[in-house]
């Protein structure tokens, strides 16, 4: 059952090329959004928590009812639509913290779809082809993303024009519009016959608990994404603060990462199965800092072009590499709670990363102002990314040749 690589539906690249173009429409704008409400640093800081923690609370939940009853379409069709509708609402918010709440209600919604569709997709593949496989679904998707993030930040710029709160209001209903339209697409999806039984919780918890490889990923995962995610509330400080970017201008480097993020999950996931799961990832994560240096150097947007071209590349290999090894490890009935709990891991580390870079980050304008604050967020990220990237060369490798 493990071994042999089935025929993919088209549906399932369908669902995720509308799921991307929904994204595009709205995910750069996110915390861009808050900043335009004229959120303080903390503020963005809860706001970037909020949609790293919101989507992984209930993973865990979502994860073991789907490998409990072994149905994987429902919670991705579901997940879709309630999400569509809660992003239609955005833009009735006014004040920071409310836009968190609603943004929060929709990202859980999101989050039954995770762990479902990585089981549902990796069930398709042979352990020697799980790179180049996943990569082509997900780079495929990616390009809708791309075309989503062109035409709303050229249709917010130009046609509605800057300053503009209905820019927002065509933004979010948009995106709604197509996660609903997404999650209406999936109900095509048929489940996947080679399904076992379900687990119990029971099982699931003590496979969990027996999987060391798995719990020092996560250990490493978790410490990594709390780095990496420091500077995210400044990011969208610095786009309008120190580099006065157009919404045009945000989206182009939205697509910069969308693009070479999807080519490159096509055409070098194979990377992934060819040197393993380890080396490919360690390798990325080293070359990470780059980023947060290239933000502390730029003074306009084509700096960040380049910055996000560069890790859109190595955070697609390294993804690419983070679901192989979990899938790696895990069997078939059981993925949807692995996935699930990595996620959850992931999200509270990501939580608490954005909420001290946010209040760091407005601790220190009281030394130096906006743009000094910026400065040193950066500053202290990159030899953050640099020490957090060391504990992959203690990683087990999960692909022996």
């Amino acid at each position: 059952m493990e071994e042999r690589t089935k025929k993919v539906p088209k549906t399932a690249y369908l669902v995720s090329f509308l799921s991307s173009i929904g994204g595009g429409f709205y995910w750069p704008y996110i915390s861009i959004y808050a900043v335009e409400l004229k959120a303080s640093y903390s503020e963005i800081g809860i706001v970037t928590s909020i949609s790293n923690a919101s989507p992984m609370v209930l993973q865990p939940l979502w994860g073991y009812l789907s490998d409990r009853y072994m149905k994987r379409i429902i919670f991705i069709s579901v997940g879709y639509i309630v999400a569509g509708l809660i992003t239609i609402l955005f833009i009735n918010a006014r004040t920071p913290l409310f836009y968190a709440f609603l943004l929060a209600m929709s990202l859980i919604a999101l989050s039954a779809v995770t762990p479902a569709w990585n089981s549902y997709i990796g069930s398709f593949f042979k352990k020697e082809e799980r790179g180049k496989g996943i990569g082509k679904i997900s780079g495929l998707g990616i390009i809708g993303s791309v075309i989503g993030t062109l035409f709303s930040g050229y249709y917010m710029t130009m046609i509605i024009g800057e300053n503009n709160i209905n820019q927002y209001a065509f933004s979010f209903t948009v995106a709604g519009l197509f996660l609903i339209v997404t999650g209406l697409t999936a109900l095509f999806l048929k489940e996947n016959k080679s399904y076992n039984n379900g687990y119990n919780l029971s099982e699931i918890v003590r496979s969990l608990r027996s999987n060391r490889l798995f719990l020092e990923l996560c250990l490493i995962e978790a410490f990594w994404s709390f780095t990496l995610s420091f500077p995210w509330p400044i990011f969208s400080a610095a786009y309008i603060y120190k580099l006065n970017a157009t919404k045009i201008e945000i989206a182009t480097a939205s697509m910069f990462f969308n693009a070479s993020f999807a080519l490159s999950q096509i055409y070098l996931g194979r990377l992934v199965d060819e040197y393993g799961r380890k080396k490919t990832l360690m390798i990325m994560r080293f070359i990470f800092p780059v980023y947060p240096f290239l933000w502390f150097i730029a003074w306009n947007v084509s700096i960040i072009y380049l910055a996000n071209i560069i890790v859109g590349i190595t955070n697609a290999i390294a993804s690419l590499a983070v679901i192989s090894y979990i899938l790696d490890i895990t069997r078939e009935e059981e993925r949807a709670s692995y996935f699930a709990v990595y996620n959850m891991i992931i999200g509270i580390s990501q939580f608490l990363g954005s909420l001290a870079g946010g209040f760091i980050g407005d601790y220190l304008t009281q030394f130096g102002g906006l743009i000094y604050a910026i400065q040193m967020v950066f500053l202290i990220n990159i030899i953050m990314r640099i020490f957090s990237a060391t504990p992959y060369t203690f990683l087990k490798e999960t692909l022996v040749k």
